[in-house]
């Protein structure tokens, strides 16, 4: 899948929200209602730069994802998943800045964490976009970097953290993301 097709001039959905400029100059997350919503733990604006983490069970979120720009994707937000079941997680980012030729860099790094405290995945400078900033700076995009997690008997059960930072090279600018999951057991 190519940036350009991974973009989206509005997604409204449940927890993806359209960064918008303030008089002030700095971004802020706008959701469905046009209000102005916080900064949370998995949300983040600096810079006029944004980035959002969602834990989706929506494992068809490829098919809602790659649809034309005017139909709106709704993707659900997972809390809790059973043994046996899967999880996708995704990074969504807006506005990365841009040089004198159009072109931009981002890089994620990636971390879930075992309830135990032991590491299952850690991704370090991932490319999440290099090259020509295709379409509006303000679409939101998705970043390749996309993970998904089946639970398996052999896992610990418990909470599990992911852990991202998303950052915009050019602006010099990071945003550390964080989401939780439990796992439980299949009975």
């Amino acid at each position: 899948m190519s940036n350009s097709e991974a973009m989206r001039t509005l997604i409204a959905v449940v927890l993806l929200f359209i960064p918008a400029l303030t008089n002030a100059g700095d971004a802020v997350w706008l959701g469905p209602d046009r209000k102005q919503w916080p900064d949370t733990e998995f949300r983040k604006t600096k810079n006029d730069f944004a980035a959002m983490l969602l834990v989706t069970p929506d494992i068809d979120w490829e098919r809602k994802w790659n649809t034309p720009p005017d139909t709106i994707p709704r993707f659900r937000e997972a809390k809790t998943v059973k043994v046996g079941q899967e999880l996708v997680i995704l990074t969504f980012f807006v506005n990365p800045k841009t040089d004198e030729n159009k072109r931009a860099h981002v890089r994620c790094s990636i971390k879930v964490s075992r309830p135990n405290n032991t590491v299952s995945v850690n991704q370090r400078g991932i490319s999440c976009l290099e090259g020509e900033l295709k379409g509006g700076p303000n679409n939101i995009r998705l970043a390749p970097a996309v993970i998904k997690f089946v639970g398996e008997k052999t896992d610990p059960l418990g909470e599990w953290v992911v852990d991202v930072e998303v950052e915009d090279v050019l602006r010099n600018t990071k945003l550390p993301l964080r989401s939780r999951f439990t796992l439980s057991g299949s009975g």
